[in-house]
Formats: C-alpha cells, sequence, structure tokens
C-alpha cells in the first residue's frame, strides 16, 4: 500500500494549524524536537533529584533512623521544598516524552519519511524509543516500594526463561545472586548510565541530516512545560509501601506509558513473553521494507552545466550531493556527484541550482521550481 493518502490527510491538518497559529509556531514542525525537549527536562530534574537519593536497600534499623531508597524518596517528596514538584517533574516528563515520541514516529511515518535514503533515522529511531522504555522501567525500581520489589522479581523470572544467557543476564541485573545493597547500586546506575547513552543514539539519529531541528521555538518549549506543571498539580506522585523483601506483593499500579511489559508478562509464560518483545521489534524495524513503493530515480548531474558551486550540496536535506575534483579537462574545480541510495527525489537540489546543472529524469524544470515555491508559500 502508498502512504499517499495519509500524508495528503497530514499536510492538511499542517496546513490548518498554519492559519491558526502560523508555521512558526506549528508544533508538527518540531515533531522530532518535542521529545528531546522532554529529554532535558528529565536530565534537570533527575540532577536535581539524584542529589538525595540514596541507593540502599537496608531496612534492619529502627523506622525513625532508617535510611534507604525508601527514606530518601519519601524525604524528597515531603521534606524538601519543591521536592515533590521536581519528582512529579521527573516521573511526568518521561511519560510525555514517550507521547511525543510516538508521535513522531506517527508523523514519520504518515509523510513517508521513513524509507530508503531515511532507513538510518527509523531504524536509530526504533532503538532508542526501546532504550526509553527501559530506562523508564528502571526508575521504578529506585523508588523500592512493594511495585519496585514485584518488578525486580517479575523481571528476575524473565530472565531466568532466557535459554545460556538468561542466568549470566540475571547475575548483571541484581549485581549479584540477590536483591543486595550492591543491586539498588546497580539500578541507578544503569538508570543514569543508559540515559546518556541516549545522547550517542541522537548522534547516529541525526548523521544522515543536513539541519536537524533540535528545539522548538521558546514559546512552544514554555507551553510545553506549563502544561507538564498542570499535570503534576493534578496527579501528584506517591509511593506504596516501603519493599520487604520477605513479603510477597501481587499487584501493582501499571504506568501504561512504561510498565506495559510487565502487564503482559502477567499472563504470558516468560519464553512466550520474550518471543513476543523480540518478534515485535524484528516487524518494526523490517516494517519499511514491507511496504510497496514506487522507485526513487535519482537526481542526475549535467557535467557541462556544473559549476561546482556546492550549493546543491549545501541544500540537500539527506546528504544525498557530495562535491570531487571536477575532471581534468573541466574549467572548474569541483563536480557535483549524486549519491543514489540517499536521494529521495525531492527537487530541493533542482531549485538550489542556478545552473540547470541537476534534474530530476521525466520532471520538468519548470515543473518542479512550481512545487518548491508553492511548498516555500504554503
Amino acid at each position: 500500500m502508498y502512504t499517499k493518502p495519509l500524508n495528503e490527510a497530514t499536510l492538511k491538518l499542517e496546513q490548518g494549524i498554519n492559519a491558526l497559529v502560523s508555521s512558526k509556531y506549528n508544533p508538527f514542525y518540531y515533531h522530532g524536537a518535542l521529545p528531546q525537549f522532554y529529554l532535558w527536562v528529565l536530565y534537570l530534574s533527575g540532577l536535581l533529584l539524584f542529589a538525595y537519593y540514596i541507593p540502599t536497600i537496608d531496612n534492619a534499623y529502627d523506622s525513625d533512623k532508617l535510611i534507604n531508597a525508601w527514606t530518601s524518596v519519601d524525604y524528597i517528596t515531603n521534606h524538601i521544598p519543591f521536592g515533590a514538584i521536581i519528582r512529579g517533574i521527573h516521573r511526568y516528563a518521561g511519560d510525555a516524552m514517550v507521547v511525543t515520541i510516538l508521535l513522531h514516529m506517527l508523523r514519520v511515518w504518515f509523510t513517508d519519511r521513513y524509507r530508503q535514503y531515511r532507513i538510518v533515522e527509523w531504524l536509530s529511531g526504533v532503538v532508542l524509543l526501546a532504550l526509553v522504555l527501559f530506562i523508564g522501567q528502571t526508575g521504578y525500581y529506585l523508588v523500592w516500594d512493594d511495585r519496585s520489589l514485584l518488578l525486580t522479581r517479575m523481571t528476575c523470572s524473565a530472565l531466568d526463561a532466557i535459554p545460556l544467557v538468561g542466568q549470566g543476564i540475571k547475575t548483571w541485573f541484581l549485581n549479584g545472586t540477590e536483591v543486595t545493597n550492591y543491586t539498588m547500586a546497580n539500578f541507578l546506575f544503569i538508570h543514569i548510565g543508559l540515559s546518556f547513552t541516549l545522547l550517542f543514539g541522537l548522534w547516529i539519529h541525526y548523521v544522515r541530516m543536513t539541519r536537524p531541528v533540535l528545539t522548538p521555538p521558546p514559546v512552544i518549549n514554555y507551553i510545553l512545560f506549563a502544561l507538564l506543571l498542570l499535570v503534576v498539580a493534578w496527579f501528584p506522585i506517591e509511593s506504596g509501601k516501603m519493599a520487604d523483601l520477605n513479603a510477597q506483593p501481587t499487584s501493582f499500579e501499571v504506568d501504561w506509558f512504561f510498565l506495559w511489559p510487565y502487564w503482559l508478562l502477567t499472563f504470558m509464560q516468560p519464553a512466550i513473553y520474550w518471543l513476543a518483545l523480540a518478534a515485535g521489534t524484528v516487524v518494526l524495524c523490517l516494517l519499511p521494507y514491507f511496504v510497496r513503493t514506487k522507485p526513487v530515480e535519482p537526481a542526475e548531474v549535467l557535467e557541462k552545466n556544473c559549476t561546482g558551486c556546492s550549493l546543491c550540496a549545501r541544500d540537500c536535506p539527506y546528504q544525498a550531493i557530495v562535491m570531487v575534483p571536477a575532471p581534468v579537462t573541466s574549467r572548474f574545480k569541483l563536480l557535483a556527484v549524486v549519491k543514489p541510495y540517499r536521494c529521495s527525489a525531492c527537487g530541493v537540489c533542482v531549485g538550489a541550482c542556478a545552473f540547470d546543472a541537476i534534474d530530476l529524469p521525466n520532471m520538468l524544470d519548470s515543473d518542479i521550481t512550481a512545487q518548491i515555491k508553492s511548498l516555500a508559500q504554503g
């Protein structure tokens, strides 16, 4: 199936929003930057929480003197000025990041920007989404209430079901053979360490983009943060009872943004659970290859007209044009060369060239220029 109807519907929606708020403040034009805004909010709020967090599970002392992960979270929430707000911001910014990532993915799909020349962005985006979901899950371990204990035990049971390497991964996960203070320190390390690997993943995600949009306008950021504060005020964060290793909690409140895999685990055998997750990930990665599409005819450079000005290479949004040394017979130093596997036949290079040195097969220059002007005016 072709995605042209979805593409047209998305463009019409964007045009409607442009009529209301203008293209400068249309959030659809910053759909990739919205998750990144929430990532910075998560980094800053997480740093503030980290300053007061104690990654231990000790509970052998008098409750009035007990200091562990649960009591430190309780102290942040109930005793530090604005601590409950910072904790709420950290929690709901994670949820908002998942929502905006999904919106970004849908918009990319509807506008047909996920195949061929954009496959690196699609595959790296799937990996980034998986990392965000796992990092969010580890945040729930750190609270160390009844839900944290149950999630930890469910994870260990699921890891036991993995053939050959399951026991080793479980030992790494617990930082030993059982839950100890080292386990909580490992959870904190995983949560923070993987959070910063997202920056490397984002670099891979942007590597083929000439001018990626990294942040929305300040007004949109202010609105997003104000909405986040409203959610924090309406739905304050509370912890459950402190985890007791001798207890057997049997139920937990599900955060549908991050904890849905554990909901699946409640009615699936661990082996089937891992197969389902692996199959879902593989299908999501290979989905662009299953969609029928018209073949892209890459742009062609007319060597006799090319002056080596490099305007087409600078304007190409997919780094599909490179400048190479011109033949010795040319009076110019450089020559534009098209990389067919990256070219989307978008026509930007045709509009950038002032010397009629680049063309799209079976399309007139005048038609392409008219389309570019129409899109620029819209």
